[in-house]
Order: structure tokens, then C-alpha cells, then sequence
């Protein structure tokens, strides 16, 4: 018995660019998600120029290592659908536009006090952009 199921990229019948926006989107979350949980300041600090230094600051490092665990797994997914389940494009394309979405409507309605957007920010606007070209390349083609 096999850890995963058979390919079923053959099953997939939309354009063959739209996986490559969710292998974009599986390295910036793999690289996110890794930076926030190897970091000792989960790169609140360094990176997004938090201050850290108030009673929070311990509680905010250990809750984006904590994201940081769920975008790495996110990204292994994001990841098997481009390589192996193509045929899931669609949906999860879709899921990644929801994600990144309410990623950008959590920034602008709750800003940090740097008077700066966290650098994950562009990242996501960008993934949302292609995201939404690449829901009209996976749908089915057709016949």
C-alpha cells in the first residue's frame, strides 16, 4: 500500500499554467511558513519590524511560529496538487484566492503600529492576482 494515492493528473482538463500559480504559492508559503518557525523572533523583528520589546512580545514570536507551522503544511499541499493532483486545481486555486483575500482584509483592517504592511502583504496581493487568472485556466476545457 502506497503513502499516497495514484497521480490524477491525467484527469485534469484545464490549461496547463494554472498548477504553476499553486507552485508559486507552495514556495511562499514553504518559505513563509519555514522563516516564521526557524526565526527566533518568528521574524516579527527583523523582517517585519515589530516591536517586540512589551509584555505581548513572547505570546506574538510563539503565535506566528504557530502560523508559521500551518502555512508549511498548506504549502505541502499547494505542492501535491501542482505535482501529483492536478485535477484539484480548481477547487484549491480557488481556497488559495479565499486564503489571500482575507490575508490582504486582515492587514488593512488591522494595521500594525510601524505605519508599515508586513512584507507577506505584496506577496499575497500578487498570489491573488494570479490566483484569479488561474481560475479561468482550470476550468475544464471544452470538448
Amino acid at each position: 500500500m502506497a503513502f499516497l494515492p495514484e497521480p490524477t493528473n491525467d484527469q485534469y482538463k484545464g490549461a496547463s499554467w494554472a498548477y504553476y500559480v499553486l507552485g508559486l504559492a507552495s514556495l511562499q508559503s514553504l518559505i513563509g511558513g519555514s522563516l516564521h518557525v526557524i526565526l527566533p523572533d518568528s521574524g516579527l523583528g527583523v523582517i517585519a519590524n515589530l516591536n517586540l520589546a512589551h509584555d505581548g512580545g513572547l505570546l506574538m514570536i510563539a503565535l506566528a511560529a504557530w502560523v508559521g507551522a500551518t502555512q508549511i503544511v498548506w504549502g505541502l499541499v499547494l505542492a501535491l496538487v501542482a505535482w501529483r493532483y492536478r485535477n484539484f486545481t480548481l477547487p484549491v486555486v480557488s481556497l488559495l484566492c479565499l486564503e489571500k483575500a482575507l490575508i490582504i482584509l486582515g492587514v488593512l483592517l488591522k494595521p500594525t503600529n510601524t505605519g508599515e504592511h508586513p512584507p507577506g502583504i505584496y506577496g499575497a496581493a500578487l498570489l491573488l492576482g494570479l490566483g484569479l487568472i488561474a481560475i479561468y485556466g482550470a476550468r475544464a476545457k471544452s470538448e
